[in-house]
């Protein structure tokens, strides 16, 4: 059944009525029920301070239980980070390299997921980059340049610059069958593209919220598989990363046995109500739904591209799409135009030399439509 957006417009977001807003591959708005979750929380710590403390603990494992749902695991394999870095830079220096070993990643990839590998140098572990062609990681020559020394291959569940979709399942299945690790940075899919860490035979992966999660910056997911779990040592370590956490005066050192041992200490309990809530909504809309939306979006989006006879620039094949379409615009000054969609509050991205456009399910194709009509306008007065 198709998603009746307009009373989720009017109630979750305000945005709409003053924005074109359709850069949720950048920094989306939050909904209604997530800025008051977490206004809900400061209040409680100004009011009464710490003692709901306990109620702290609850609120993490309905959250991580949602977002676990999300990815398709189970809650004891979910910790909470602070952004997409920190979970990936977990893999990358607490996984047992050898002097020798290499992995294998693309050179499309946002910064996130190569700057923590490549301090893997200093270690003498090569780090394989594979060009892209066309804009489009080929698993093929992902797998021609792994060898008897490759342990990982790490990807994006979706590139950020053109929103090429990876071949995760496919990868996947290479890389149980030759024994690699693979490590996935999900923030281009989570909220919008189905996610099956199991299926997909996805080792790790970790997404920050603030994208098409609908949450605030700050606070995401890393999700850990138990296969995995004692492989990845946790270099960051602290009260929280142990069994008997709450036992203050008897020093244990015996780490916990689910993913929280990658959670060295206090929440961020504002994020974490905030986040909570606006998985709520996803879960309740379900991302099967949304995806649909955003498809049928994004479909308007490149036919519009078409008529205004603009360059795609985001792959052409249903199974490479996601829910950003990238364009260029001919013989023009593609960062001006979208600084002018700026200045009309029609809010996008400057990608890959042209304007990346991200809509999600509560967008609306009127507001594709008025989005083009801006463009065209401001193309006449360049």
């Amino acid at each position: 059944m198709p998603i009746d957006v307009g009373p989720i417009r009017a109630a979750e977001f305000p945005v709409t009525e003053n924005f074109l807003y359709l850069n949720h591959a950048g920094v989306s708005p939050i909904p209604a029920r997530a800025a008051e979750a977490g206004i809900h929380m400061l209040q409680l710590a100004r009011d009464e301070g710490a003692y709901r403390l306990r109620k702290w603990e609850e609120l993490a494992n309905e959250t991580r239980a949602r977002f676990a749902r999300i990815v398709g695991a189970s809650p004891d394999e979910i910790a909470f980070v602070k952004n997409t870095s920190e979970g990936l830079s977990f893999v990358a220096a607490g996984f047992p390299w050898k002097e020798g070993d290499n992995l294998i990643t693309a050179n499309v990839e946002y910064p996130s997921n190569v700057y923590p590998w490549l301090r893997l140098r200093t270690r003498n572990v090569e780090v394989r980059m594979i060009p892209a062609r066309e804009g489009k990681v080929n698993k093929e020559d992902l797998f021609a340049a792994c060898d008897g020394k490759t342990r990982l291959i790490t990807l994006s569940s979706v590139e950020f610059s053109n929103g090429y979709r990876n071949d995760l399942a496919g990868i996947g299945e290479y890389c149980q069958k030759h024994g690699i690790f693979f490590c996935v940075d999900g923030i281009q899919s989570l909220g919008v593209l189905p996610m099956d860490v199991k299926s997909f035979g996805i080792d790790a992966l970790s997404a920050d919220g603030h994208k098409w999660l609908l949450s605030p910056e700050g606070i995401g997911g890393f999700y850990i598989s138990r296969d995995v779990m004692e492989m990845v040592e946790p270099v960051i370590l602290g009260w929280h990363s142990v069994k008997n956490r709450f036992d203050f005066e008897n020093y244990d050192f015996r780490l916990s046995p689910d993913a929280r041992r990658y959670e060295p200490g206090s929440m961020n309990t504002v994020g974490l109500s905030a986040f909570n809530a606006s998985l709520e909504l996803l879960l309740s809309l379900g991302v099967d739904r949304i995806w649909e939306r955003v498809r049928r979006l994004t479909e308007r989006i490149r036919e519009r591209v078409v008529e205004e006879g603009c360059m795609l620039v985001s792959p052409d094949h249903p199974e490479e799409r996601s829910g950003i379409v990238t364009f260029r615009v001919p013989e023009a000054d593609n960062a001006a135009l979208w600084r002018a969609l700026l200045n009309r509050k029609a809010v996008c991205s400057h990608r890959a030399r042209g304007i990346r456009v991200s809509p999600h399910f509560y967008n609306t194709p009127e507001e594709i439509d008025r989005f083009f009509a801006i463009l065209r306008e401001e193309r006449s007065r360049a």
